[in-house]
């Protein structure tokens, strides 16, 4: 069986803050040697609540050579740069972002919508849109002519979909928290972007907040802070996506983020395992 203890030992140390230390660059050099040496990968999906050894154990019968699959896949940190099982990922979201629903809440950015949008068009309804939105649609063909438009598979992303800012109605002691949600009393939703004792800067916007015609109080989902907003101080900063071009996108929020990227690390790839001693044994001699 190999000796994982054993192959860390192979490392040569530093010296950080004084500390010793495995050299991380041996270990980045190595890494580049075996894929030089090396060209038979096979992908591999990790299962719901798979660990890397169990993956080890069941390909290469020796749970003590998940560190080549480390390797493989340039994972530096064992607990962090692999799958989540669905627990270990609810906890993380709850300690980065306060928790489950405010990860939700929270949008990282917008993106192209058009996964799951199957809607085709004809070449009438193409022509027919204005020409800065022709940009979402690709044409498909049939016979060698074109048979219609569907959504383009181009991904497109933008920080926020408007900008817009209120003065409040009176100067106030205790503002909004940064990044904080906030809702008005005709369910429009933002996400506080700057905030002072008088003046508000909102992102993400969803809802109606241009249509008041008397001042109107706004709730901090966090701070729990009630403000008075002054309706006539409305200014529209900025359609960061274009009005016409707004359906083509979708809030993608803290949460969707962080499932895609955990969910990308199900994909791995192994080394076929009629190499792996010979692998464990190449090492003693790149160490050299």
């Amino acid at each position: 069986m190999s000796d994982r203890t054993q192959y860390f030992k192979k490392f040569p140390l530093t010296i950080y803050n004084d500390v010793p230390a495995i050299n991380i660059l041996r270990r980045v050099d190595f890494n580049t040697k075996v894929r030089d040496f090396f060209t038979a990968f096979y992908s591999f999906t990790v299962k719901s609540g798979e660990r890397l050894e169990t993956v080890a154990f069941d390909y290469y019968d020796d749970q003590d050579l998940d560190w080549l699959i480390y390797h493989t896949n340039d994972i530096m940190d064992p607990y962090h740069d692999v799958v989540l099982d669905f627990e270990d990922f609810e906890e993380t979201i709850k300690k980065k972002y306060g928790s489950i629903r405010l990860a939700k809440l929270k949008t990282f950015c917008y993106r192209n919508n058009y996964r799951g949008d199957i809607q085709m068009l004809t070449s009438d309804g193409y022509s027919a849109l204005d020409g800065d939105v022709k940009k979402y649609w690709k044409p498909q063909f049939a016979l060698g002519q074109i048979s219609g438009y569907d959504r383009n598979e181009d991904d497109m992303f933008a920080s926020t979909n408007r900008i817009i800012s209120f003065s409040f109605s009176a100067t106030v002691e205790n503002t909004f928290t940064k990044n904080e949600i906030v809702t008005n009393n005709k369910g429009g939703m933002a996400q506080v972007a700057t905030s002072n004792t008088s003046y508000v800067t909102l992102q993400h916007i969803e809802g109606d907040w241009a249509s008041y015609t008397t001042n109107f109080d706004v709730t901090g989902d966090e701070s729990g802070r009630v403000i008075n907003f002054d309706h006539a101080t409305y200014k529209l900063i900025q359609h960061v996506i274009p009005e016409a071009e707004a359906i083509y996108f979708e809030k993608y929020s803290f949460y969707d983020y962080e499932t895609e990227k955990n969910d990308a690390l199900r994909n791995i790839s192994l080394i076929d395992k009629a190499y792996a001693e010979e692998i464990n044994l190449q090492l003693d001699g790149l160490m050299k």
